[in-house]
């Protein structure tokens, strides 16, 4: 069964990984006095717009690279040996 719940459970995976980002971003905004959040913050509390927008920009490309070194191989390959995408 474990074989074939393998693409789900890749997704699930991909998933928790996005929830669990947006967490820490919102936790270092809350919490933490060092870190994105912290400076997404800071930029807001200071109306430094090039701060946030620069900090925001930085929150989606990790999250893009993730995406696209990370996962989105993975996904493939896991869907292509189980026959659920062609080569």
């Amino acid at each position: 069964m474990l074989p074939a719940a393998l693409p789900s459970i890749m997704t699930g995976i991909k998933l928790g990984w996005t929830f669990g980002w947006h967490a820490l971003i919102a936790g270092e905004m809350l919490f933490v006095s060092l870190g994105l959040g912290h400076l997404l913050v800071m930029g807001r509390e200071l109306s430094d717009m090039a701060q946030v927008m620069a900090v925001m920009l930085v929150i989606v490309a990790i999250g893009l690279i993730m995406e696209r070194l990370v996962f989105s191989p993975l996904e493939r390959r896991v869907r292509r040996r189980w026959g659920l995408e062609r080569a």
